[in-house]
């Protein structure tokens, strides 16, 4: 039965499922939350750790970049993995990629390239995102599963309805950009149409980018990209029931990758996406169905053939992927009394996966049969979760909860290009009929507990506490991948940008991660005038899917280019340490109001062997001086990374200097609907590698090591936005 008058409880982030399960602990959350640098707080009953990001925030930064994952600059302990022009990874504390759990409006998309060159965060552009939420390490269980970094949901504009009485409500923005730097050119469209109990909106966008260049002036090759995003959004709301349909579509012609041997020549992607969400007696119910489809392709672009010196051609080696994401969610949240507040869930994710690369015509090293990398590859996702929220006192609350899954996996038989009996002999036979001898078939048990606390002191001091013990399982390419063929099969699986060769594993177990994470949160009682926020962590990997030598007699087991080498994934305990610091204060209101923000953050990575993590950022600071006067605001920037010096000798990474950059960016608002944005980034044209950059691909060959990838010199933006 529904009530008139619908029972307010916990704000929940992701659609997650039926439910069944048990209700474990203890947490509704205080009112008092943190505030990091620039970045609001998640709202009421918010988990410890949990930020938000929402518009205030993310229109000063939409126009500079396509990369939805770098609105998260500035959020300490994330940094980036160095991916394309629209495909950066992001660094959680020093864990990234599928070691986080990331989501587009609920859905769970995949990476279907073994270069990871198509994340989840690529098929939305920063032109649409209305809100995204970043739970570091600590994650609730109720926010997703398989991962054991900490968890990053972004979602799109909520649908817009018109009042009673107000008939047919229309309203919309165009945004048109410019970007010095690789002269990025790019338009975004948003519209809504909307009655009472129905709404219509449309949001696309298109941006075409140039190679950029470094602070010499010099160009990096294969940095260039074109993209084209589409959604379409129905919206239907009657009393407190509120259905979604959004259906999406995606074009990606071209996207260099510097750090890969390939690049992305083809990406286009379907998705339907349903949504609901409804007020009962007994609480809130939202559930979820999706479905998305990607055609992907790889092949090398030409300014890159050309910087490697190959030979002119219109193929160079081709690569497709067919790939589909489906699934589904529930979740039930219901108050058992004033103070408590339970959740639980179900969810189901499936991925299939083809990647094939067709024999290159005229070539006899890729030919004349189709390479097999994962041929029918499917991994089912089976998950229940409960969690309760508890008010213990008007100073303590907590939050625990419980989450098991079921991952099944499995693929087909493989075959390389050409059996033993060809000119270049036993390149991949004994590999794949040592495969396909083997039994496929995996299924892991897995299970999550996630236990915080909260204690607001008085009106000064918060205090924050948690425990996670959370399991991921390895990904297809991890368990998969098989050819030892180094020189061209090898080096195509892999999503590091180390420029190594990487072969799977059929026995990896899944990683376990162990974390401990506390905050102190001290600020004035209107959290205006002050604040300073120190977050330490410490997390155990039981079984880290790391690299080891790949031994194989495969007499084609060797590198193309030097110092790099042939590995395979393989389980290895690993720990990461570190602390996050953040403040602010406000100088003073002459001329304006004058705020200063800083940020610090620091991690360690280290496996029980004693090697080094690999890809994890030095010590970086970030200091920042907030200027508004009316309608106009500024922000100058100072951003310091130390030396990468602790360095993986398994894959052979390579060091880089320490740097400091600034940066500038300006906003007016000329009337409510005409927003004006500039800014300076690199101000002094800096010359820098990137520390997560890895390696450019042409900078090497037999004979020259590879170098780091360079980052972007001085690029001025400037944007124009105008609503109606």
């Amino acid at each position: 039965m529904k009530k008139k008058n619908p029972i307010v409880v916990a704000p929940r982030l992701s659609i997650l499922n039926v439910a069944i399960g048990l209700a474990l602990c203890s947490g509704a959350w205080a009112e008092e939350v943190q505030q990091l640098p620039e970045i609001k707080v998640i709202g009421e009953r918010l988990p410890a750790f949990g930020v938000l990001l929402t518009d205030e925030t993310l229109n000063a930064r939409r126009f500079a970049t396509n990369d939805t994952s770098t609105l998260l600059e500035g959020i300490p302990g994330v940094s980036f993995y160095t991916g394309g022009g629209v495909s950066s990874l992001p660094v959680i504390n020093g864990l990234a990629d599928d070691r986080l759990k990331v989501t587009v409006d609920g859905m769970s998309i995949t990476s279907a390239c073994p270069n990871h060159m198509n994340p989840a965060l690529s098929y939305i552009d920063p032109a649409a995102v209305g809100q995204i939420n970043v739970y570091a390490g600590i994650v609730p269980v109720s926010q997703g599963g398989d991962s054991i970094g900490g968890a990053i949901a972004v979602k799109s504009a909520p649908p817009v309805f018109a009042k009673t009485g107000e008939g047919i409500k229309t309203s919309g923005n165009v945004t048109a950009f410019h970007r010095s730097n690789g002269s990025v050119n790019g338009v975004s469209v948003q519209a809504n149409a909307a009655t009472e109990n129905f709404s219509i909106g449309y949001v696309g966008n298109t941006v075409d980018a140039g190679n950029y260049n470094d602070g010499n002036g010099n160009k990096v090759v294969a940095s260039r990209y074109k993209v084209r995003n589409n959604t379409l959004k129905f919206a239907a709301a009657s009393g407190s029931d509120l259905w979604t349909v959004a259906l999406g579509w995606q074009d990606i012609p071209l996207q260099g990758y510097p750090n890969q041997a390939m690049d992305m020549t083809y990406n286009k992607s379907m998705s339907i996406n349903v949504g609901y969400s409804g007020n009962f007696d007994w609480g809130i119910l939202e559930a979820r169905a999706f479905r998305q489809r990607v055609r992907h392709k790889m092949d090398v672009l030409s300014d890159k053939a050309a910087a490697a010196g190959f030979a002119v051609a219109d193929s160079y080696m081709p690569m497709d992927t067919d790939a589909v994401d489906l699934g589904y969610s529930i979740m039930g949240t219901t108050p058992l009394n004033e103070n408590q507040t339970a959740r639980l869930g179900h969810e189901f994710h499936r991925y299939s996966l083809d990647d094939w690369w067709p024999p290159l015509a005229g070539s006899t090293a890729m030919g004349p049969n189709t390479f097999w990398n994962v041929n029918g590859g499917r991994r089912d996702r089976l998950a229940l979760f409960s969690e309760l929220d508890t008010k213990v006192s008007n100073k303590l609350s907590t939050q625990v909860g419980a989450r098991v899954e079921k991952v099944t996996m499995n693929t087909g038989d493989v075959q390389g290009y050409y059996d033993a009996s060809a000119p270049f002999g036993d390149a991949y036979e004994t590999d794949a009929a040592a495969f396909n001898a083997r039994e496929h078939k995996r299924r892991d048990l897995n299970w999550d507990l996630t236990a915080s606390a909260r204690y607001v002191n008085n009106s000064n001091e918060t205090y924050d506490i948690g425990f996670s013990r959370k399991t991921r399982s390895p990904n297809l390419h991890e368990r998969y991948t098989w050819s030892s063929e180094a020189m061209m099969a090898g080096l195509m699986n892999n999503w590091f940008g180390d420029l190594n060769s990487y072969v799977g594993n059929l026995d990896l177990k899944p990683e376990v991660a162990y974390s401990i994470k506390a905050g102190a949160d001290w600020h004035d009682a209107e959290r205006q005038n002050w604040q300073l926020r120190v977050t330490p962590f410490y997390t155990y990997v039981k079984d880290y899917i790391n690299a080891t030598a790949n031994t194989s007699s495969n007499p084609f087991n060797m590198s193309g280019l030097l110092g790099r080498q042939s590995l395979t994934f393989t389980n290895e305990d690993a720990q990461l340490y570190g602390v996050d610091v953040s403040g602010k204060k406000l100088l003073g209101q002459a001329y304006g109001e004058w705020t200063v923000r800083a940020a610090l953050s620091y991690t360690r990575g280290r496996t029980t062997s004693g090697d080094n993590l690999y890809n994890i950022m030095p010590l970086n600071t970030r200091l920042a001086i907030d200027h508004s006067l009316g309608a106009w605001s500024n922000t100058f920037e100072a951003v310091t990374v130390s030396a990468k010096d602790h360095l993986s000798a398994i894959r052979a990474e390579q060091a880089t200097e320490g740097y400091g950059i600034a940066n500038y960016r300006t906003t007016y608002k000329l009337n409510k609907t005409i927003r004006l944005d500039a800014s300076i980034d690199n101000v002094f044209d800096r010359q820098y590698n990137l520390p997560l950059g890895g390696l450019e691909y042409v900078s090497g060959n037999m004979t020259n090591a590879p170098k780091p990838v360079r980052a972007m010199g001085r690029s001025v933006n400037v944007g124009v936005s105008v609503s109606f």
